[in-house]
């Protein structure tokens, strides 16, 4: 059974955790998802590379110019180590297996450029916080069966939720774990093999 981390840095520490022992997994596509308000993704993102690229070449993607902009700012010292999404598949880098992508929260508006992006690329794929489905299309949808495929070729390699009577965890290899909240205090609950759902969270706290 896993423990709820203590601060940020405990739960980065867990995130790399997954991460390393996800290196035999024969998935290529992983989940990396941190769910508070007010994160600052970069630097998640650069916590990941720098774990990333002691053994690989690794660059981080986002959705538009202004975001690669903001982080070649801020990490002047990787600065062509950005892309965005579209850039990266008109880059040479896109057929190597060698390399490695940390794609930063795409939404479901950028799925048209996205998805055919990740279809092409053939190395390994993080990807921080990302929304892949869209609420706005409708049910039986020949558009919406695309987005549920997509997303089950993913898998979870880290995922911290806080929630109004609990929390909920997923560190790779573990099981999903549910924790209640009492008193600011957070007791285990009970632990499933794939993530519950909000049926399940409901009645278990």
């Amino acid at each position: 059974m896993a423990c709820l981390p203590r601060d940020l840095n405990n739960a980065l520490k867990d995130m790399e955790g997954a991460v390393n022992s996800a290196g035999d997994n024969e998935c290529s596509r992983f989940l990396i998802e941190f769910l508070f308000e007010g994160l600052k993704l970069n630097n998640i993102a650069f916590r990941l590379y720098k774990l990333l690229s002691k053994d690989n070449d690794v660059f981080i993607l986002f959705s538009d110019t202004g975001s690669v902009a903001l982080a070649q700012r801020d990490f002047p010292d990787i600065r062509k180590k950005f892309y965005t999404f579209k850039s990266f598949r008109d880059s040479k880098y896109i057929t190597s297996d060698n390399t490695v992508v940390i794609s930063v929260s795409p939404q479901p508006f950028d799925f048209e450029f996205f998805e055919p992006m990740c279809d092409d690329f053939k190395g390994i794929h993080y990807s921080i916080n990302p929304k892949f489905e869209d609420a706005n299309i409708g049910i039986g949808s020949v558009i919406r069966k695309r987005r549920e495929n997509f997303v089950k070729t993913w898998q979870n390699l880290y995922y911290i939720q806080p929630l109004d009577k609990g929390a909920l965890m997923h560190i790779y290899p573990l099981n999903w774990s549910l924790f209640r909240k009492e008193n600011e205090v957070y007791t285990y609950v009970d632990s499933y093999e794939i993530k519950p759902d909000n049926e399940t969270i409901f009645v278990n706290l």
